[in-house]
């Protein structure tokens, strides 16, 4: 035991003290920074100013009409959001044609931002025309296409003799606020859960490649250098490769705590941030139980020790980089099988693909933190998922450590996968 606690000592202050440790520490919260800023800052609405001209070929009374709702000065917490209109009302004159000519010759001198044209039969559903210089802009244009709705709607309206006012209270949206509530699952609103399980789900996802990587490329490199040959002169395979997966395990999990209190002060502290970009308030956090965080925490050890298990084991296999890099696709597959049913599991977290795949060792901690994050987990499926981590993962260290024992000191070509298994039958 105390030759192990010296691997894992050593091991852990080797991958702390890197600079790819500390770069990658201070790099990552900038990342998460970054996402977040470009995020308020590209969803932000453009606001700014638009000079636009409408012209109706038949009734002046309904070009004024939509300038008028156009032009309605948005309140000022919305003002640096909001496009704000400037509209000029223009007669059709006696050439329609000779009219929209000069409207386009001012928007490619830049004296108009565009010009709304309205059709004579545009009560009866003829398609108004908007050019501009900015076509695309998707929130000018839906302001536009709503201020032309609601006039043309309201003329219909009284042709019909109903009061537009009337309607319009009768026919206002009713917006449904939705919740989860539950006391063993996390419990808010939608958004704010499905956003917890992406997170629960990729950090498992991440943490399990990259370190399980680092403790492979450890494996490869000591035994390129053949420095193993040295050091197992003093210690078992097995008390190597434990103390190894250990070490960087702690390594990761010390660099992954410090994202996760970094990630949690600019939640709690992201009001201010967002506000002052012009994205608005944070999004609702959820509340989660201590269950949940139990869950989380005991699958994604499990998840570790359980694939770098694996990852150990093609190190000690591999002989070059290039070997080993081949040699990571089948591991990969279950980790992106289990991203894969994200979806599922959001849709019923009791469906039979949440269930199976939570149940499955090799996709368990992937899976059974998010549908703990969704829904409440049956005791029954815990204990079997648990199991099944717990059996999965002293199977693979038992294999991974009979691999290592002879693959750590062969050197040459790649072992095939007969040798291999005569690596695991020796005594």
């Amino acid at each position: 035991m105390y030759r192990t606690w010296s691997v894992v000592k050593r091991e852990f202050n080797e991958m702390v003290r890197t600079k790819a440790f500390v770069i990658g520490t201070i790099l990552v919260p900038v990342f998460i920074v970054g996402v977040f800023a470009l995020q308020i800052l590209f969803m932000r609405p453009g606001g700014g100013e638009r000079t636009i001209a409408i012209v109706a070929e038949s009734d002046e009374a309904l070009a004024r009409e939509v300038a008028a709702v156009l032009g309605v000065v948005p309140p000022p917490e919305e003002a640096r959001r909001t496009t704000r209109f400037h509209v000029e009302v223009l007669p059709v004159g006696e050439d329609p044609d000779a009219t929209r000519a000069g409207l386009v010759e001012r928007v490619q001198a830049e004296e108009l931002d565009g010009y709304l044209w309205l059709p004579a039969d545009v009560i009866d559903g003829a398609r108004p025309l908007y050019e501009g210089q900015n076509a695309t802009n998707m929130m000018d244009l839906a302001r536009i296409e709503g201020a032309v709705q609601m006039t043309v709607q309201g003329m219909r309206l009284r042709s019909a003799g109903i009061d537009p006012a009337q309607v319009a209270s009768a026919l206002r949206p009713v917006r449904v606020e939705a919740r989860k509530i539950g006391s063993s699952a996390a419990s808010g609103t939608p958004a704010s859960l499905i956003a917890l399980t992406y997170i629960v789900g990729f950090l498992v996802y991440m943490a399990v490649i990259l370190y399980g990587t680092a403790a492979m490329r450890s494996v490869l490199e000591e035994k390129r250098d053949r420095v193993v040959e040295v050091v197992m002169s003093s210690i078992r395979a097995e008390e190597l490769m434990v103390g190894k997966v250990l070490g960087i395990g702690a390594s990761g999990l010390l660099q992954i705590l410090i994202w996760i209190g970094f990630a949690a002060f600019l939640l709690t502290n992201g009001d201010a941030l967002a506000d002052r970009l012009g994205g608005g308030a944070m999004p609702e956090l959820p509340d989660v139980p201590l269950s949940v965080g139990g869950v989380f925490l005991f699958f994604f050890f499990g998840g570790f020790f359980l694939y770098s298990g694996i990852y150990a084991a093609m190190g000690a296999i591999a002989t070059t980089d290039q070997e080993a890099q081949q040699l990571q696709w089948p591991v990969f597959m279950p980790l992106i099988v289990a991203i894969m049913m994200m979806n599922a599991v959001l849709q019923d977290p009791d469906g039979t693909t949440a269930v199976i795949g939570s149940l499955f060792p090799l996709t368990a901690p992937v899976v059974m933190p998010m549908r703990a994050v969704i829904g409440a987990v049956p005791a029954l499926h815990l204990v079997i998922a648990a199991l099944g981590v717990i059996a999965t993962t002293i199977l693979i260290l038992w294999v991974a450590a009979r691999i290592y024992r002879v693959g750590v000191l062969e050197t040459g070509k790649r072992a095939s996968a007969k040798e291999v298994w005569s690596w695991v039958r020796a005594r």
